[in-house]
């Protein structure tokens, strides 16, 4: 640990390892090479070459000196930059889809997962949320084959096909199918 401790970001640990003789040196060090000599070894560079790169990765802090001229990776500072970049991905995704329930499942029209059948819960809500967003809450009664066509855009991810999908919606009782006529059913 640094006596500094910077507040080390994502952006920062890519941006320190942008030049490749600096991901080189960076490599070695993590690899176990903590002396000048070995890391020239290890990367093959030219002295002058490393040394600016171990300048670099110092001042940037992820290098820290370790005695006796060994250099060690700064640990605390790639756990911080870990532990920040998962924040960011958890507030990008927090913004992308506000409803918990369905993060990792839906991005905007699109299904990107159906969650198994083992997890209901998820399952069901991942369905409903797709059925009240594809169909009208009231009586309107569609035909098989425009219920297909207001699903197909959501199966544009892969993630299932239009037939599969209304099958599971009407499976879970979230479309009534009757005389081959469907509908959209209250949430229980």
């Amino acid at each position: 640990m640094t006596s500094r401790e910077p507040a080390f970001t994502p952006d920062e640990f890519t941006l320190a390892l942008a030049d490749p003789a600096s991901r080189r040196v960076f490599g070695a060090v993590v690899l176990g090479s903590s002396t000048p000599s070995a890391i020239l070894a290890a990367t093959g560079l030219d002295a002058p070459v490393a040394a600016k790169a171990i300048g670099r990765l110092t001042r940037a802090g992820l290098l820290v000196p370790g005695g006796n001229g060994r250099l060690a990776v700064d640990e605390t500072a790639v756990a911080r930059a870990a532990e920040s970049a998962g924040r960011r991905r958890e507030e990008e995704a927090a913004a992308e889809q506000p409803d918990a329930r369905l993060r990792g499942f839906v991005r905007g029209r699109a299904l990107l997962r159906l969650p198994e059948e083992t997890a209901p819960e998820a399952r069901e809500a991942v369905l409903r949320h797709v059925a009240a967003a594809a169909f009208a809450p009231s009586d309107e009664e569609y035909d098989e084959r425009a219920v297909t066509e207001r699903l197909e855009p959501w199966c544009q991810a892969g993630a299932a096909d239009a037939v599969s999908l209304r099958r599971a919606l009407v499976d879970l009782g979230v479309l009534h199918r009757e005389a081959g006529r469907y509908r959209l059913t209250t949430a229980r």
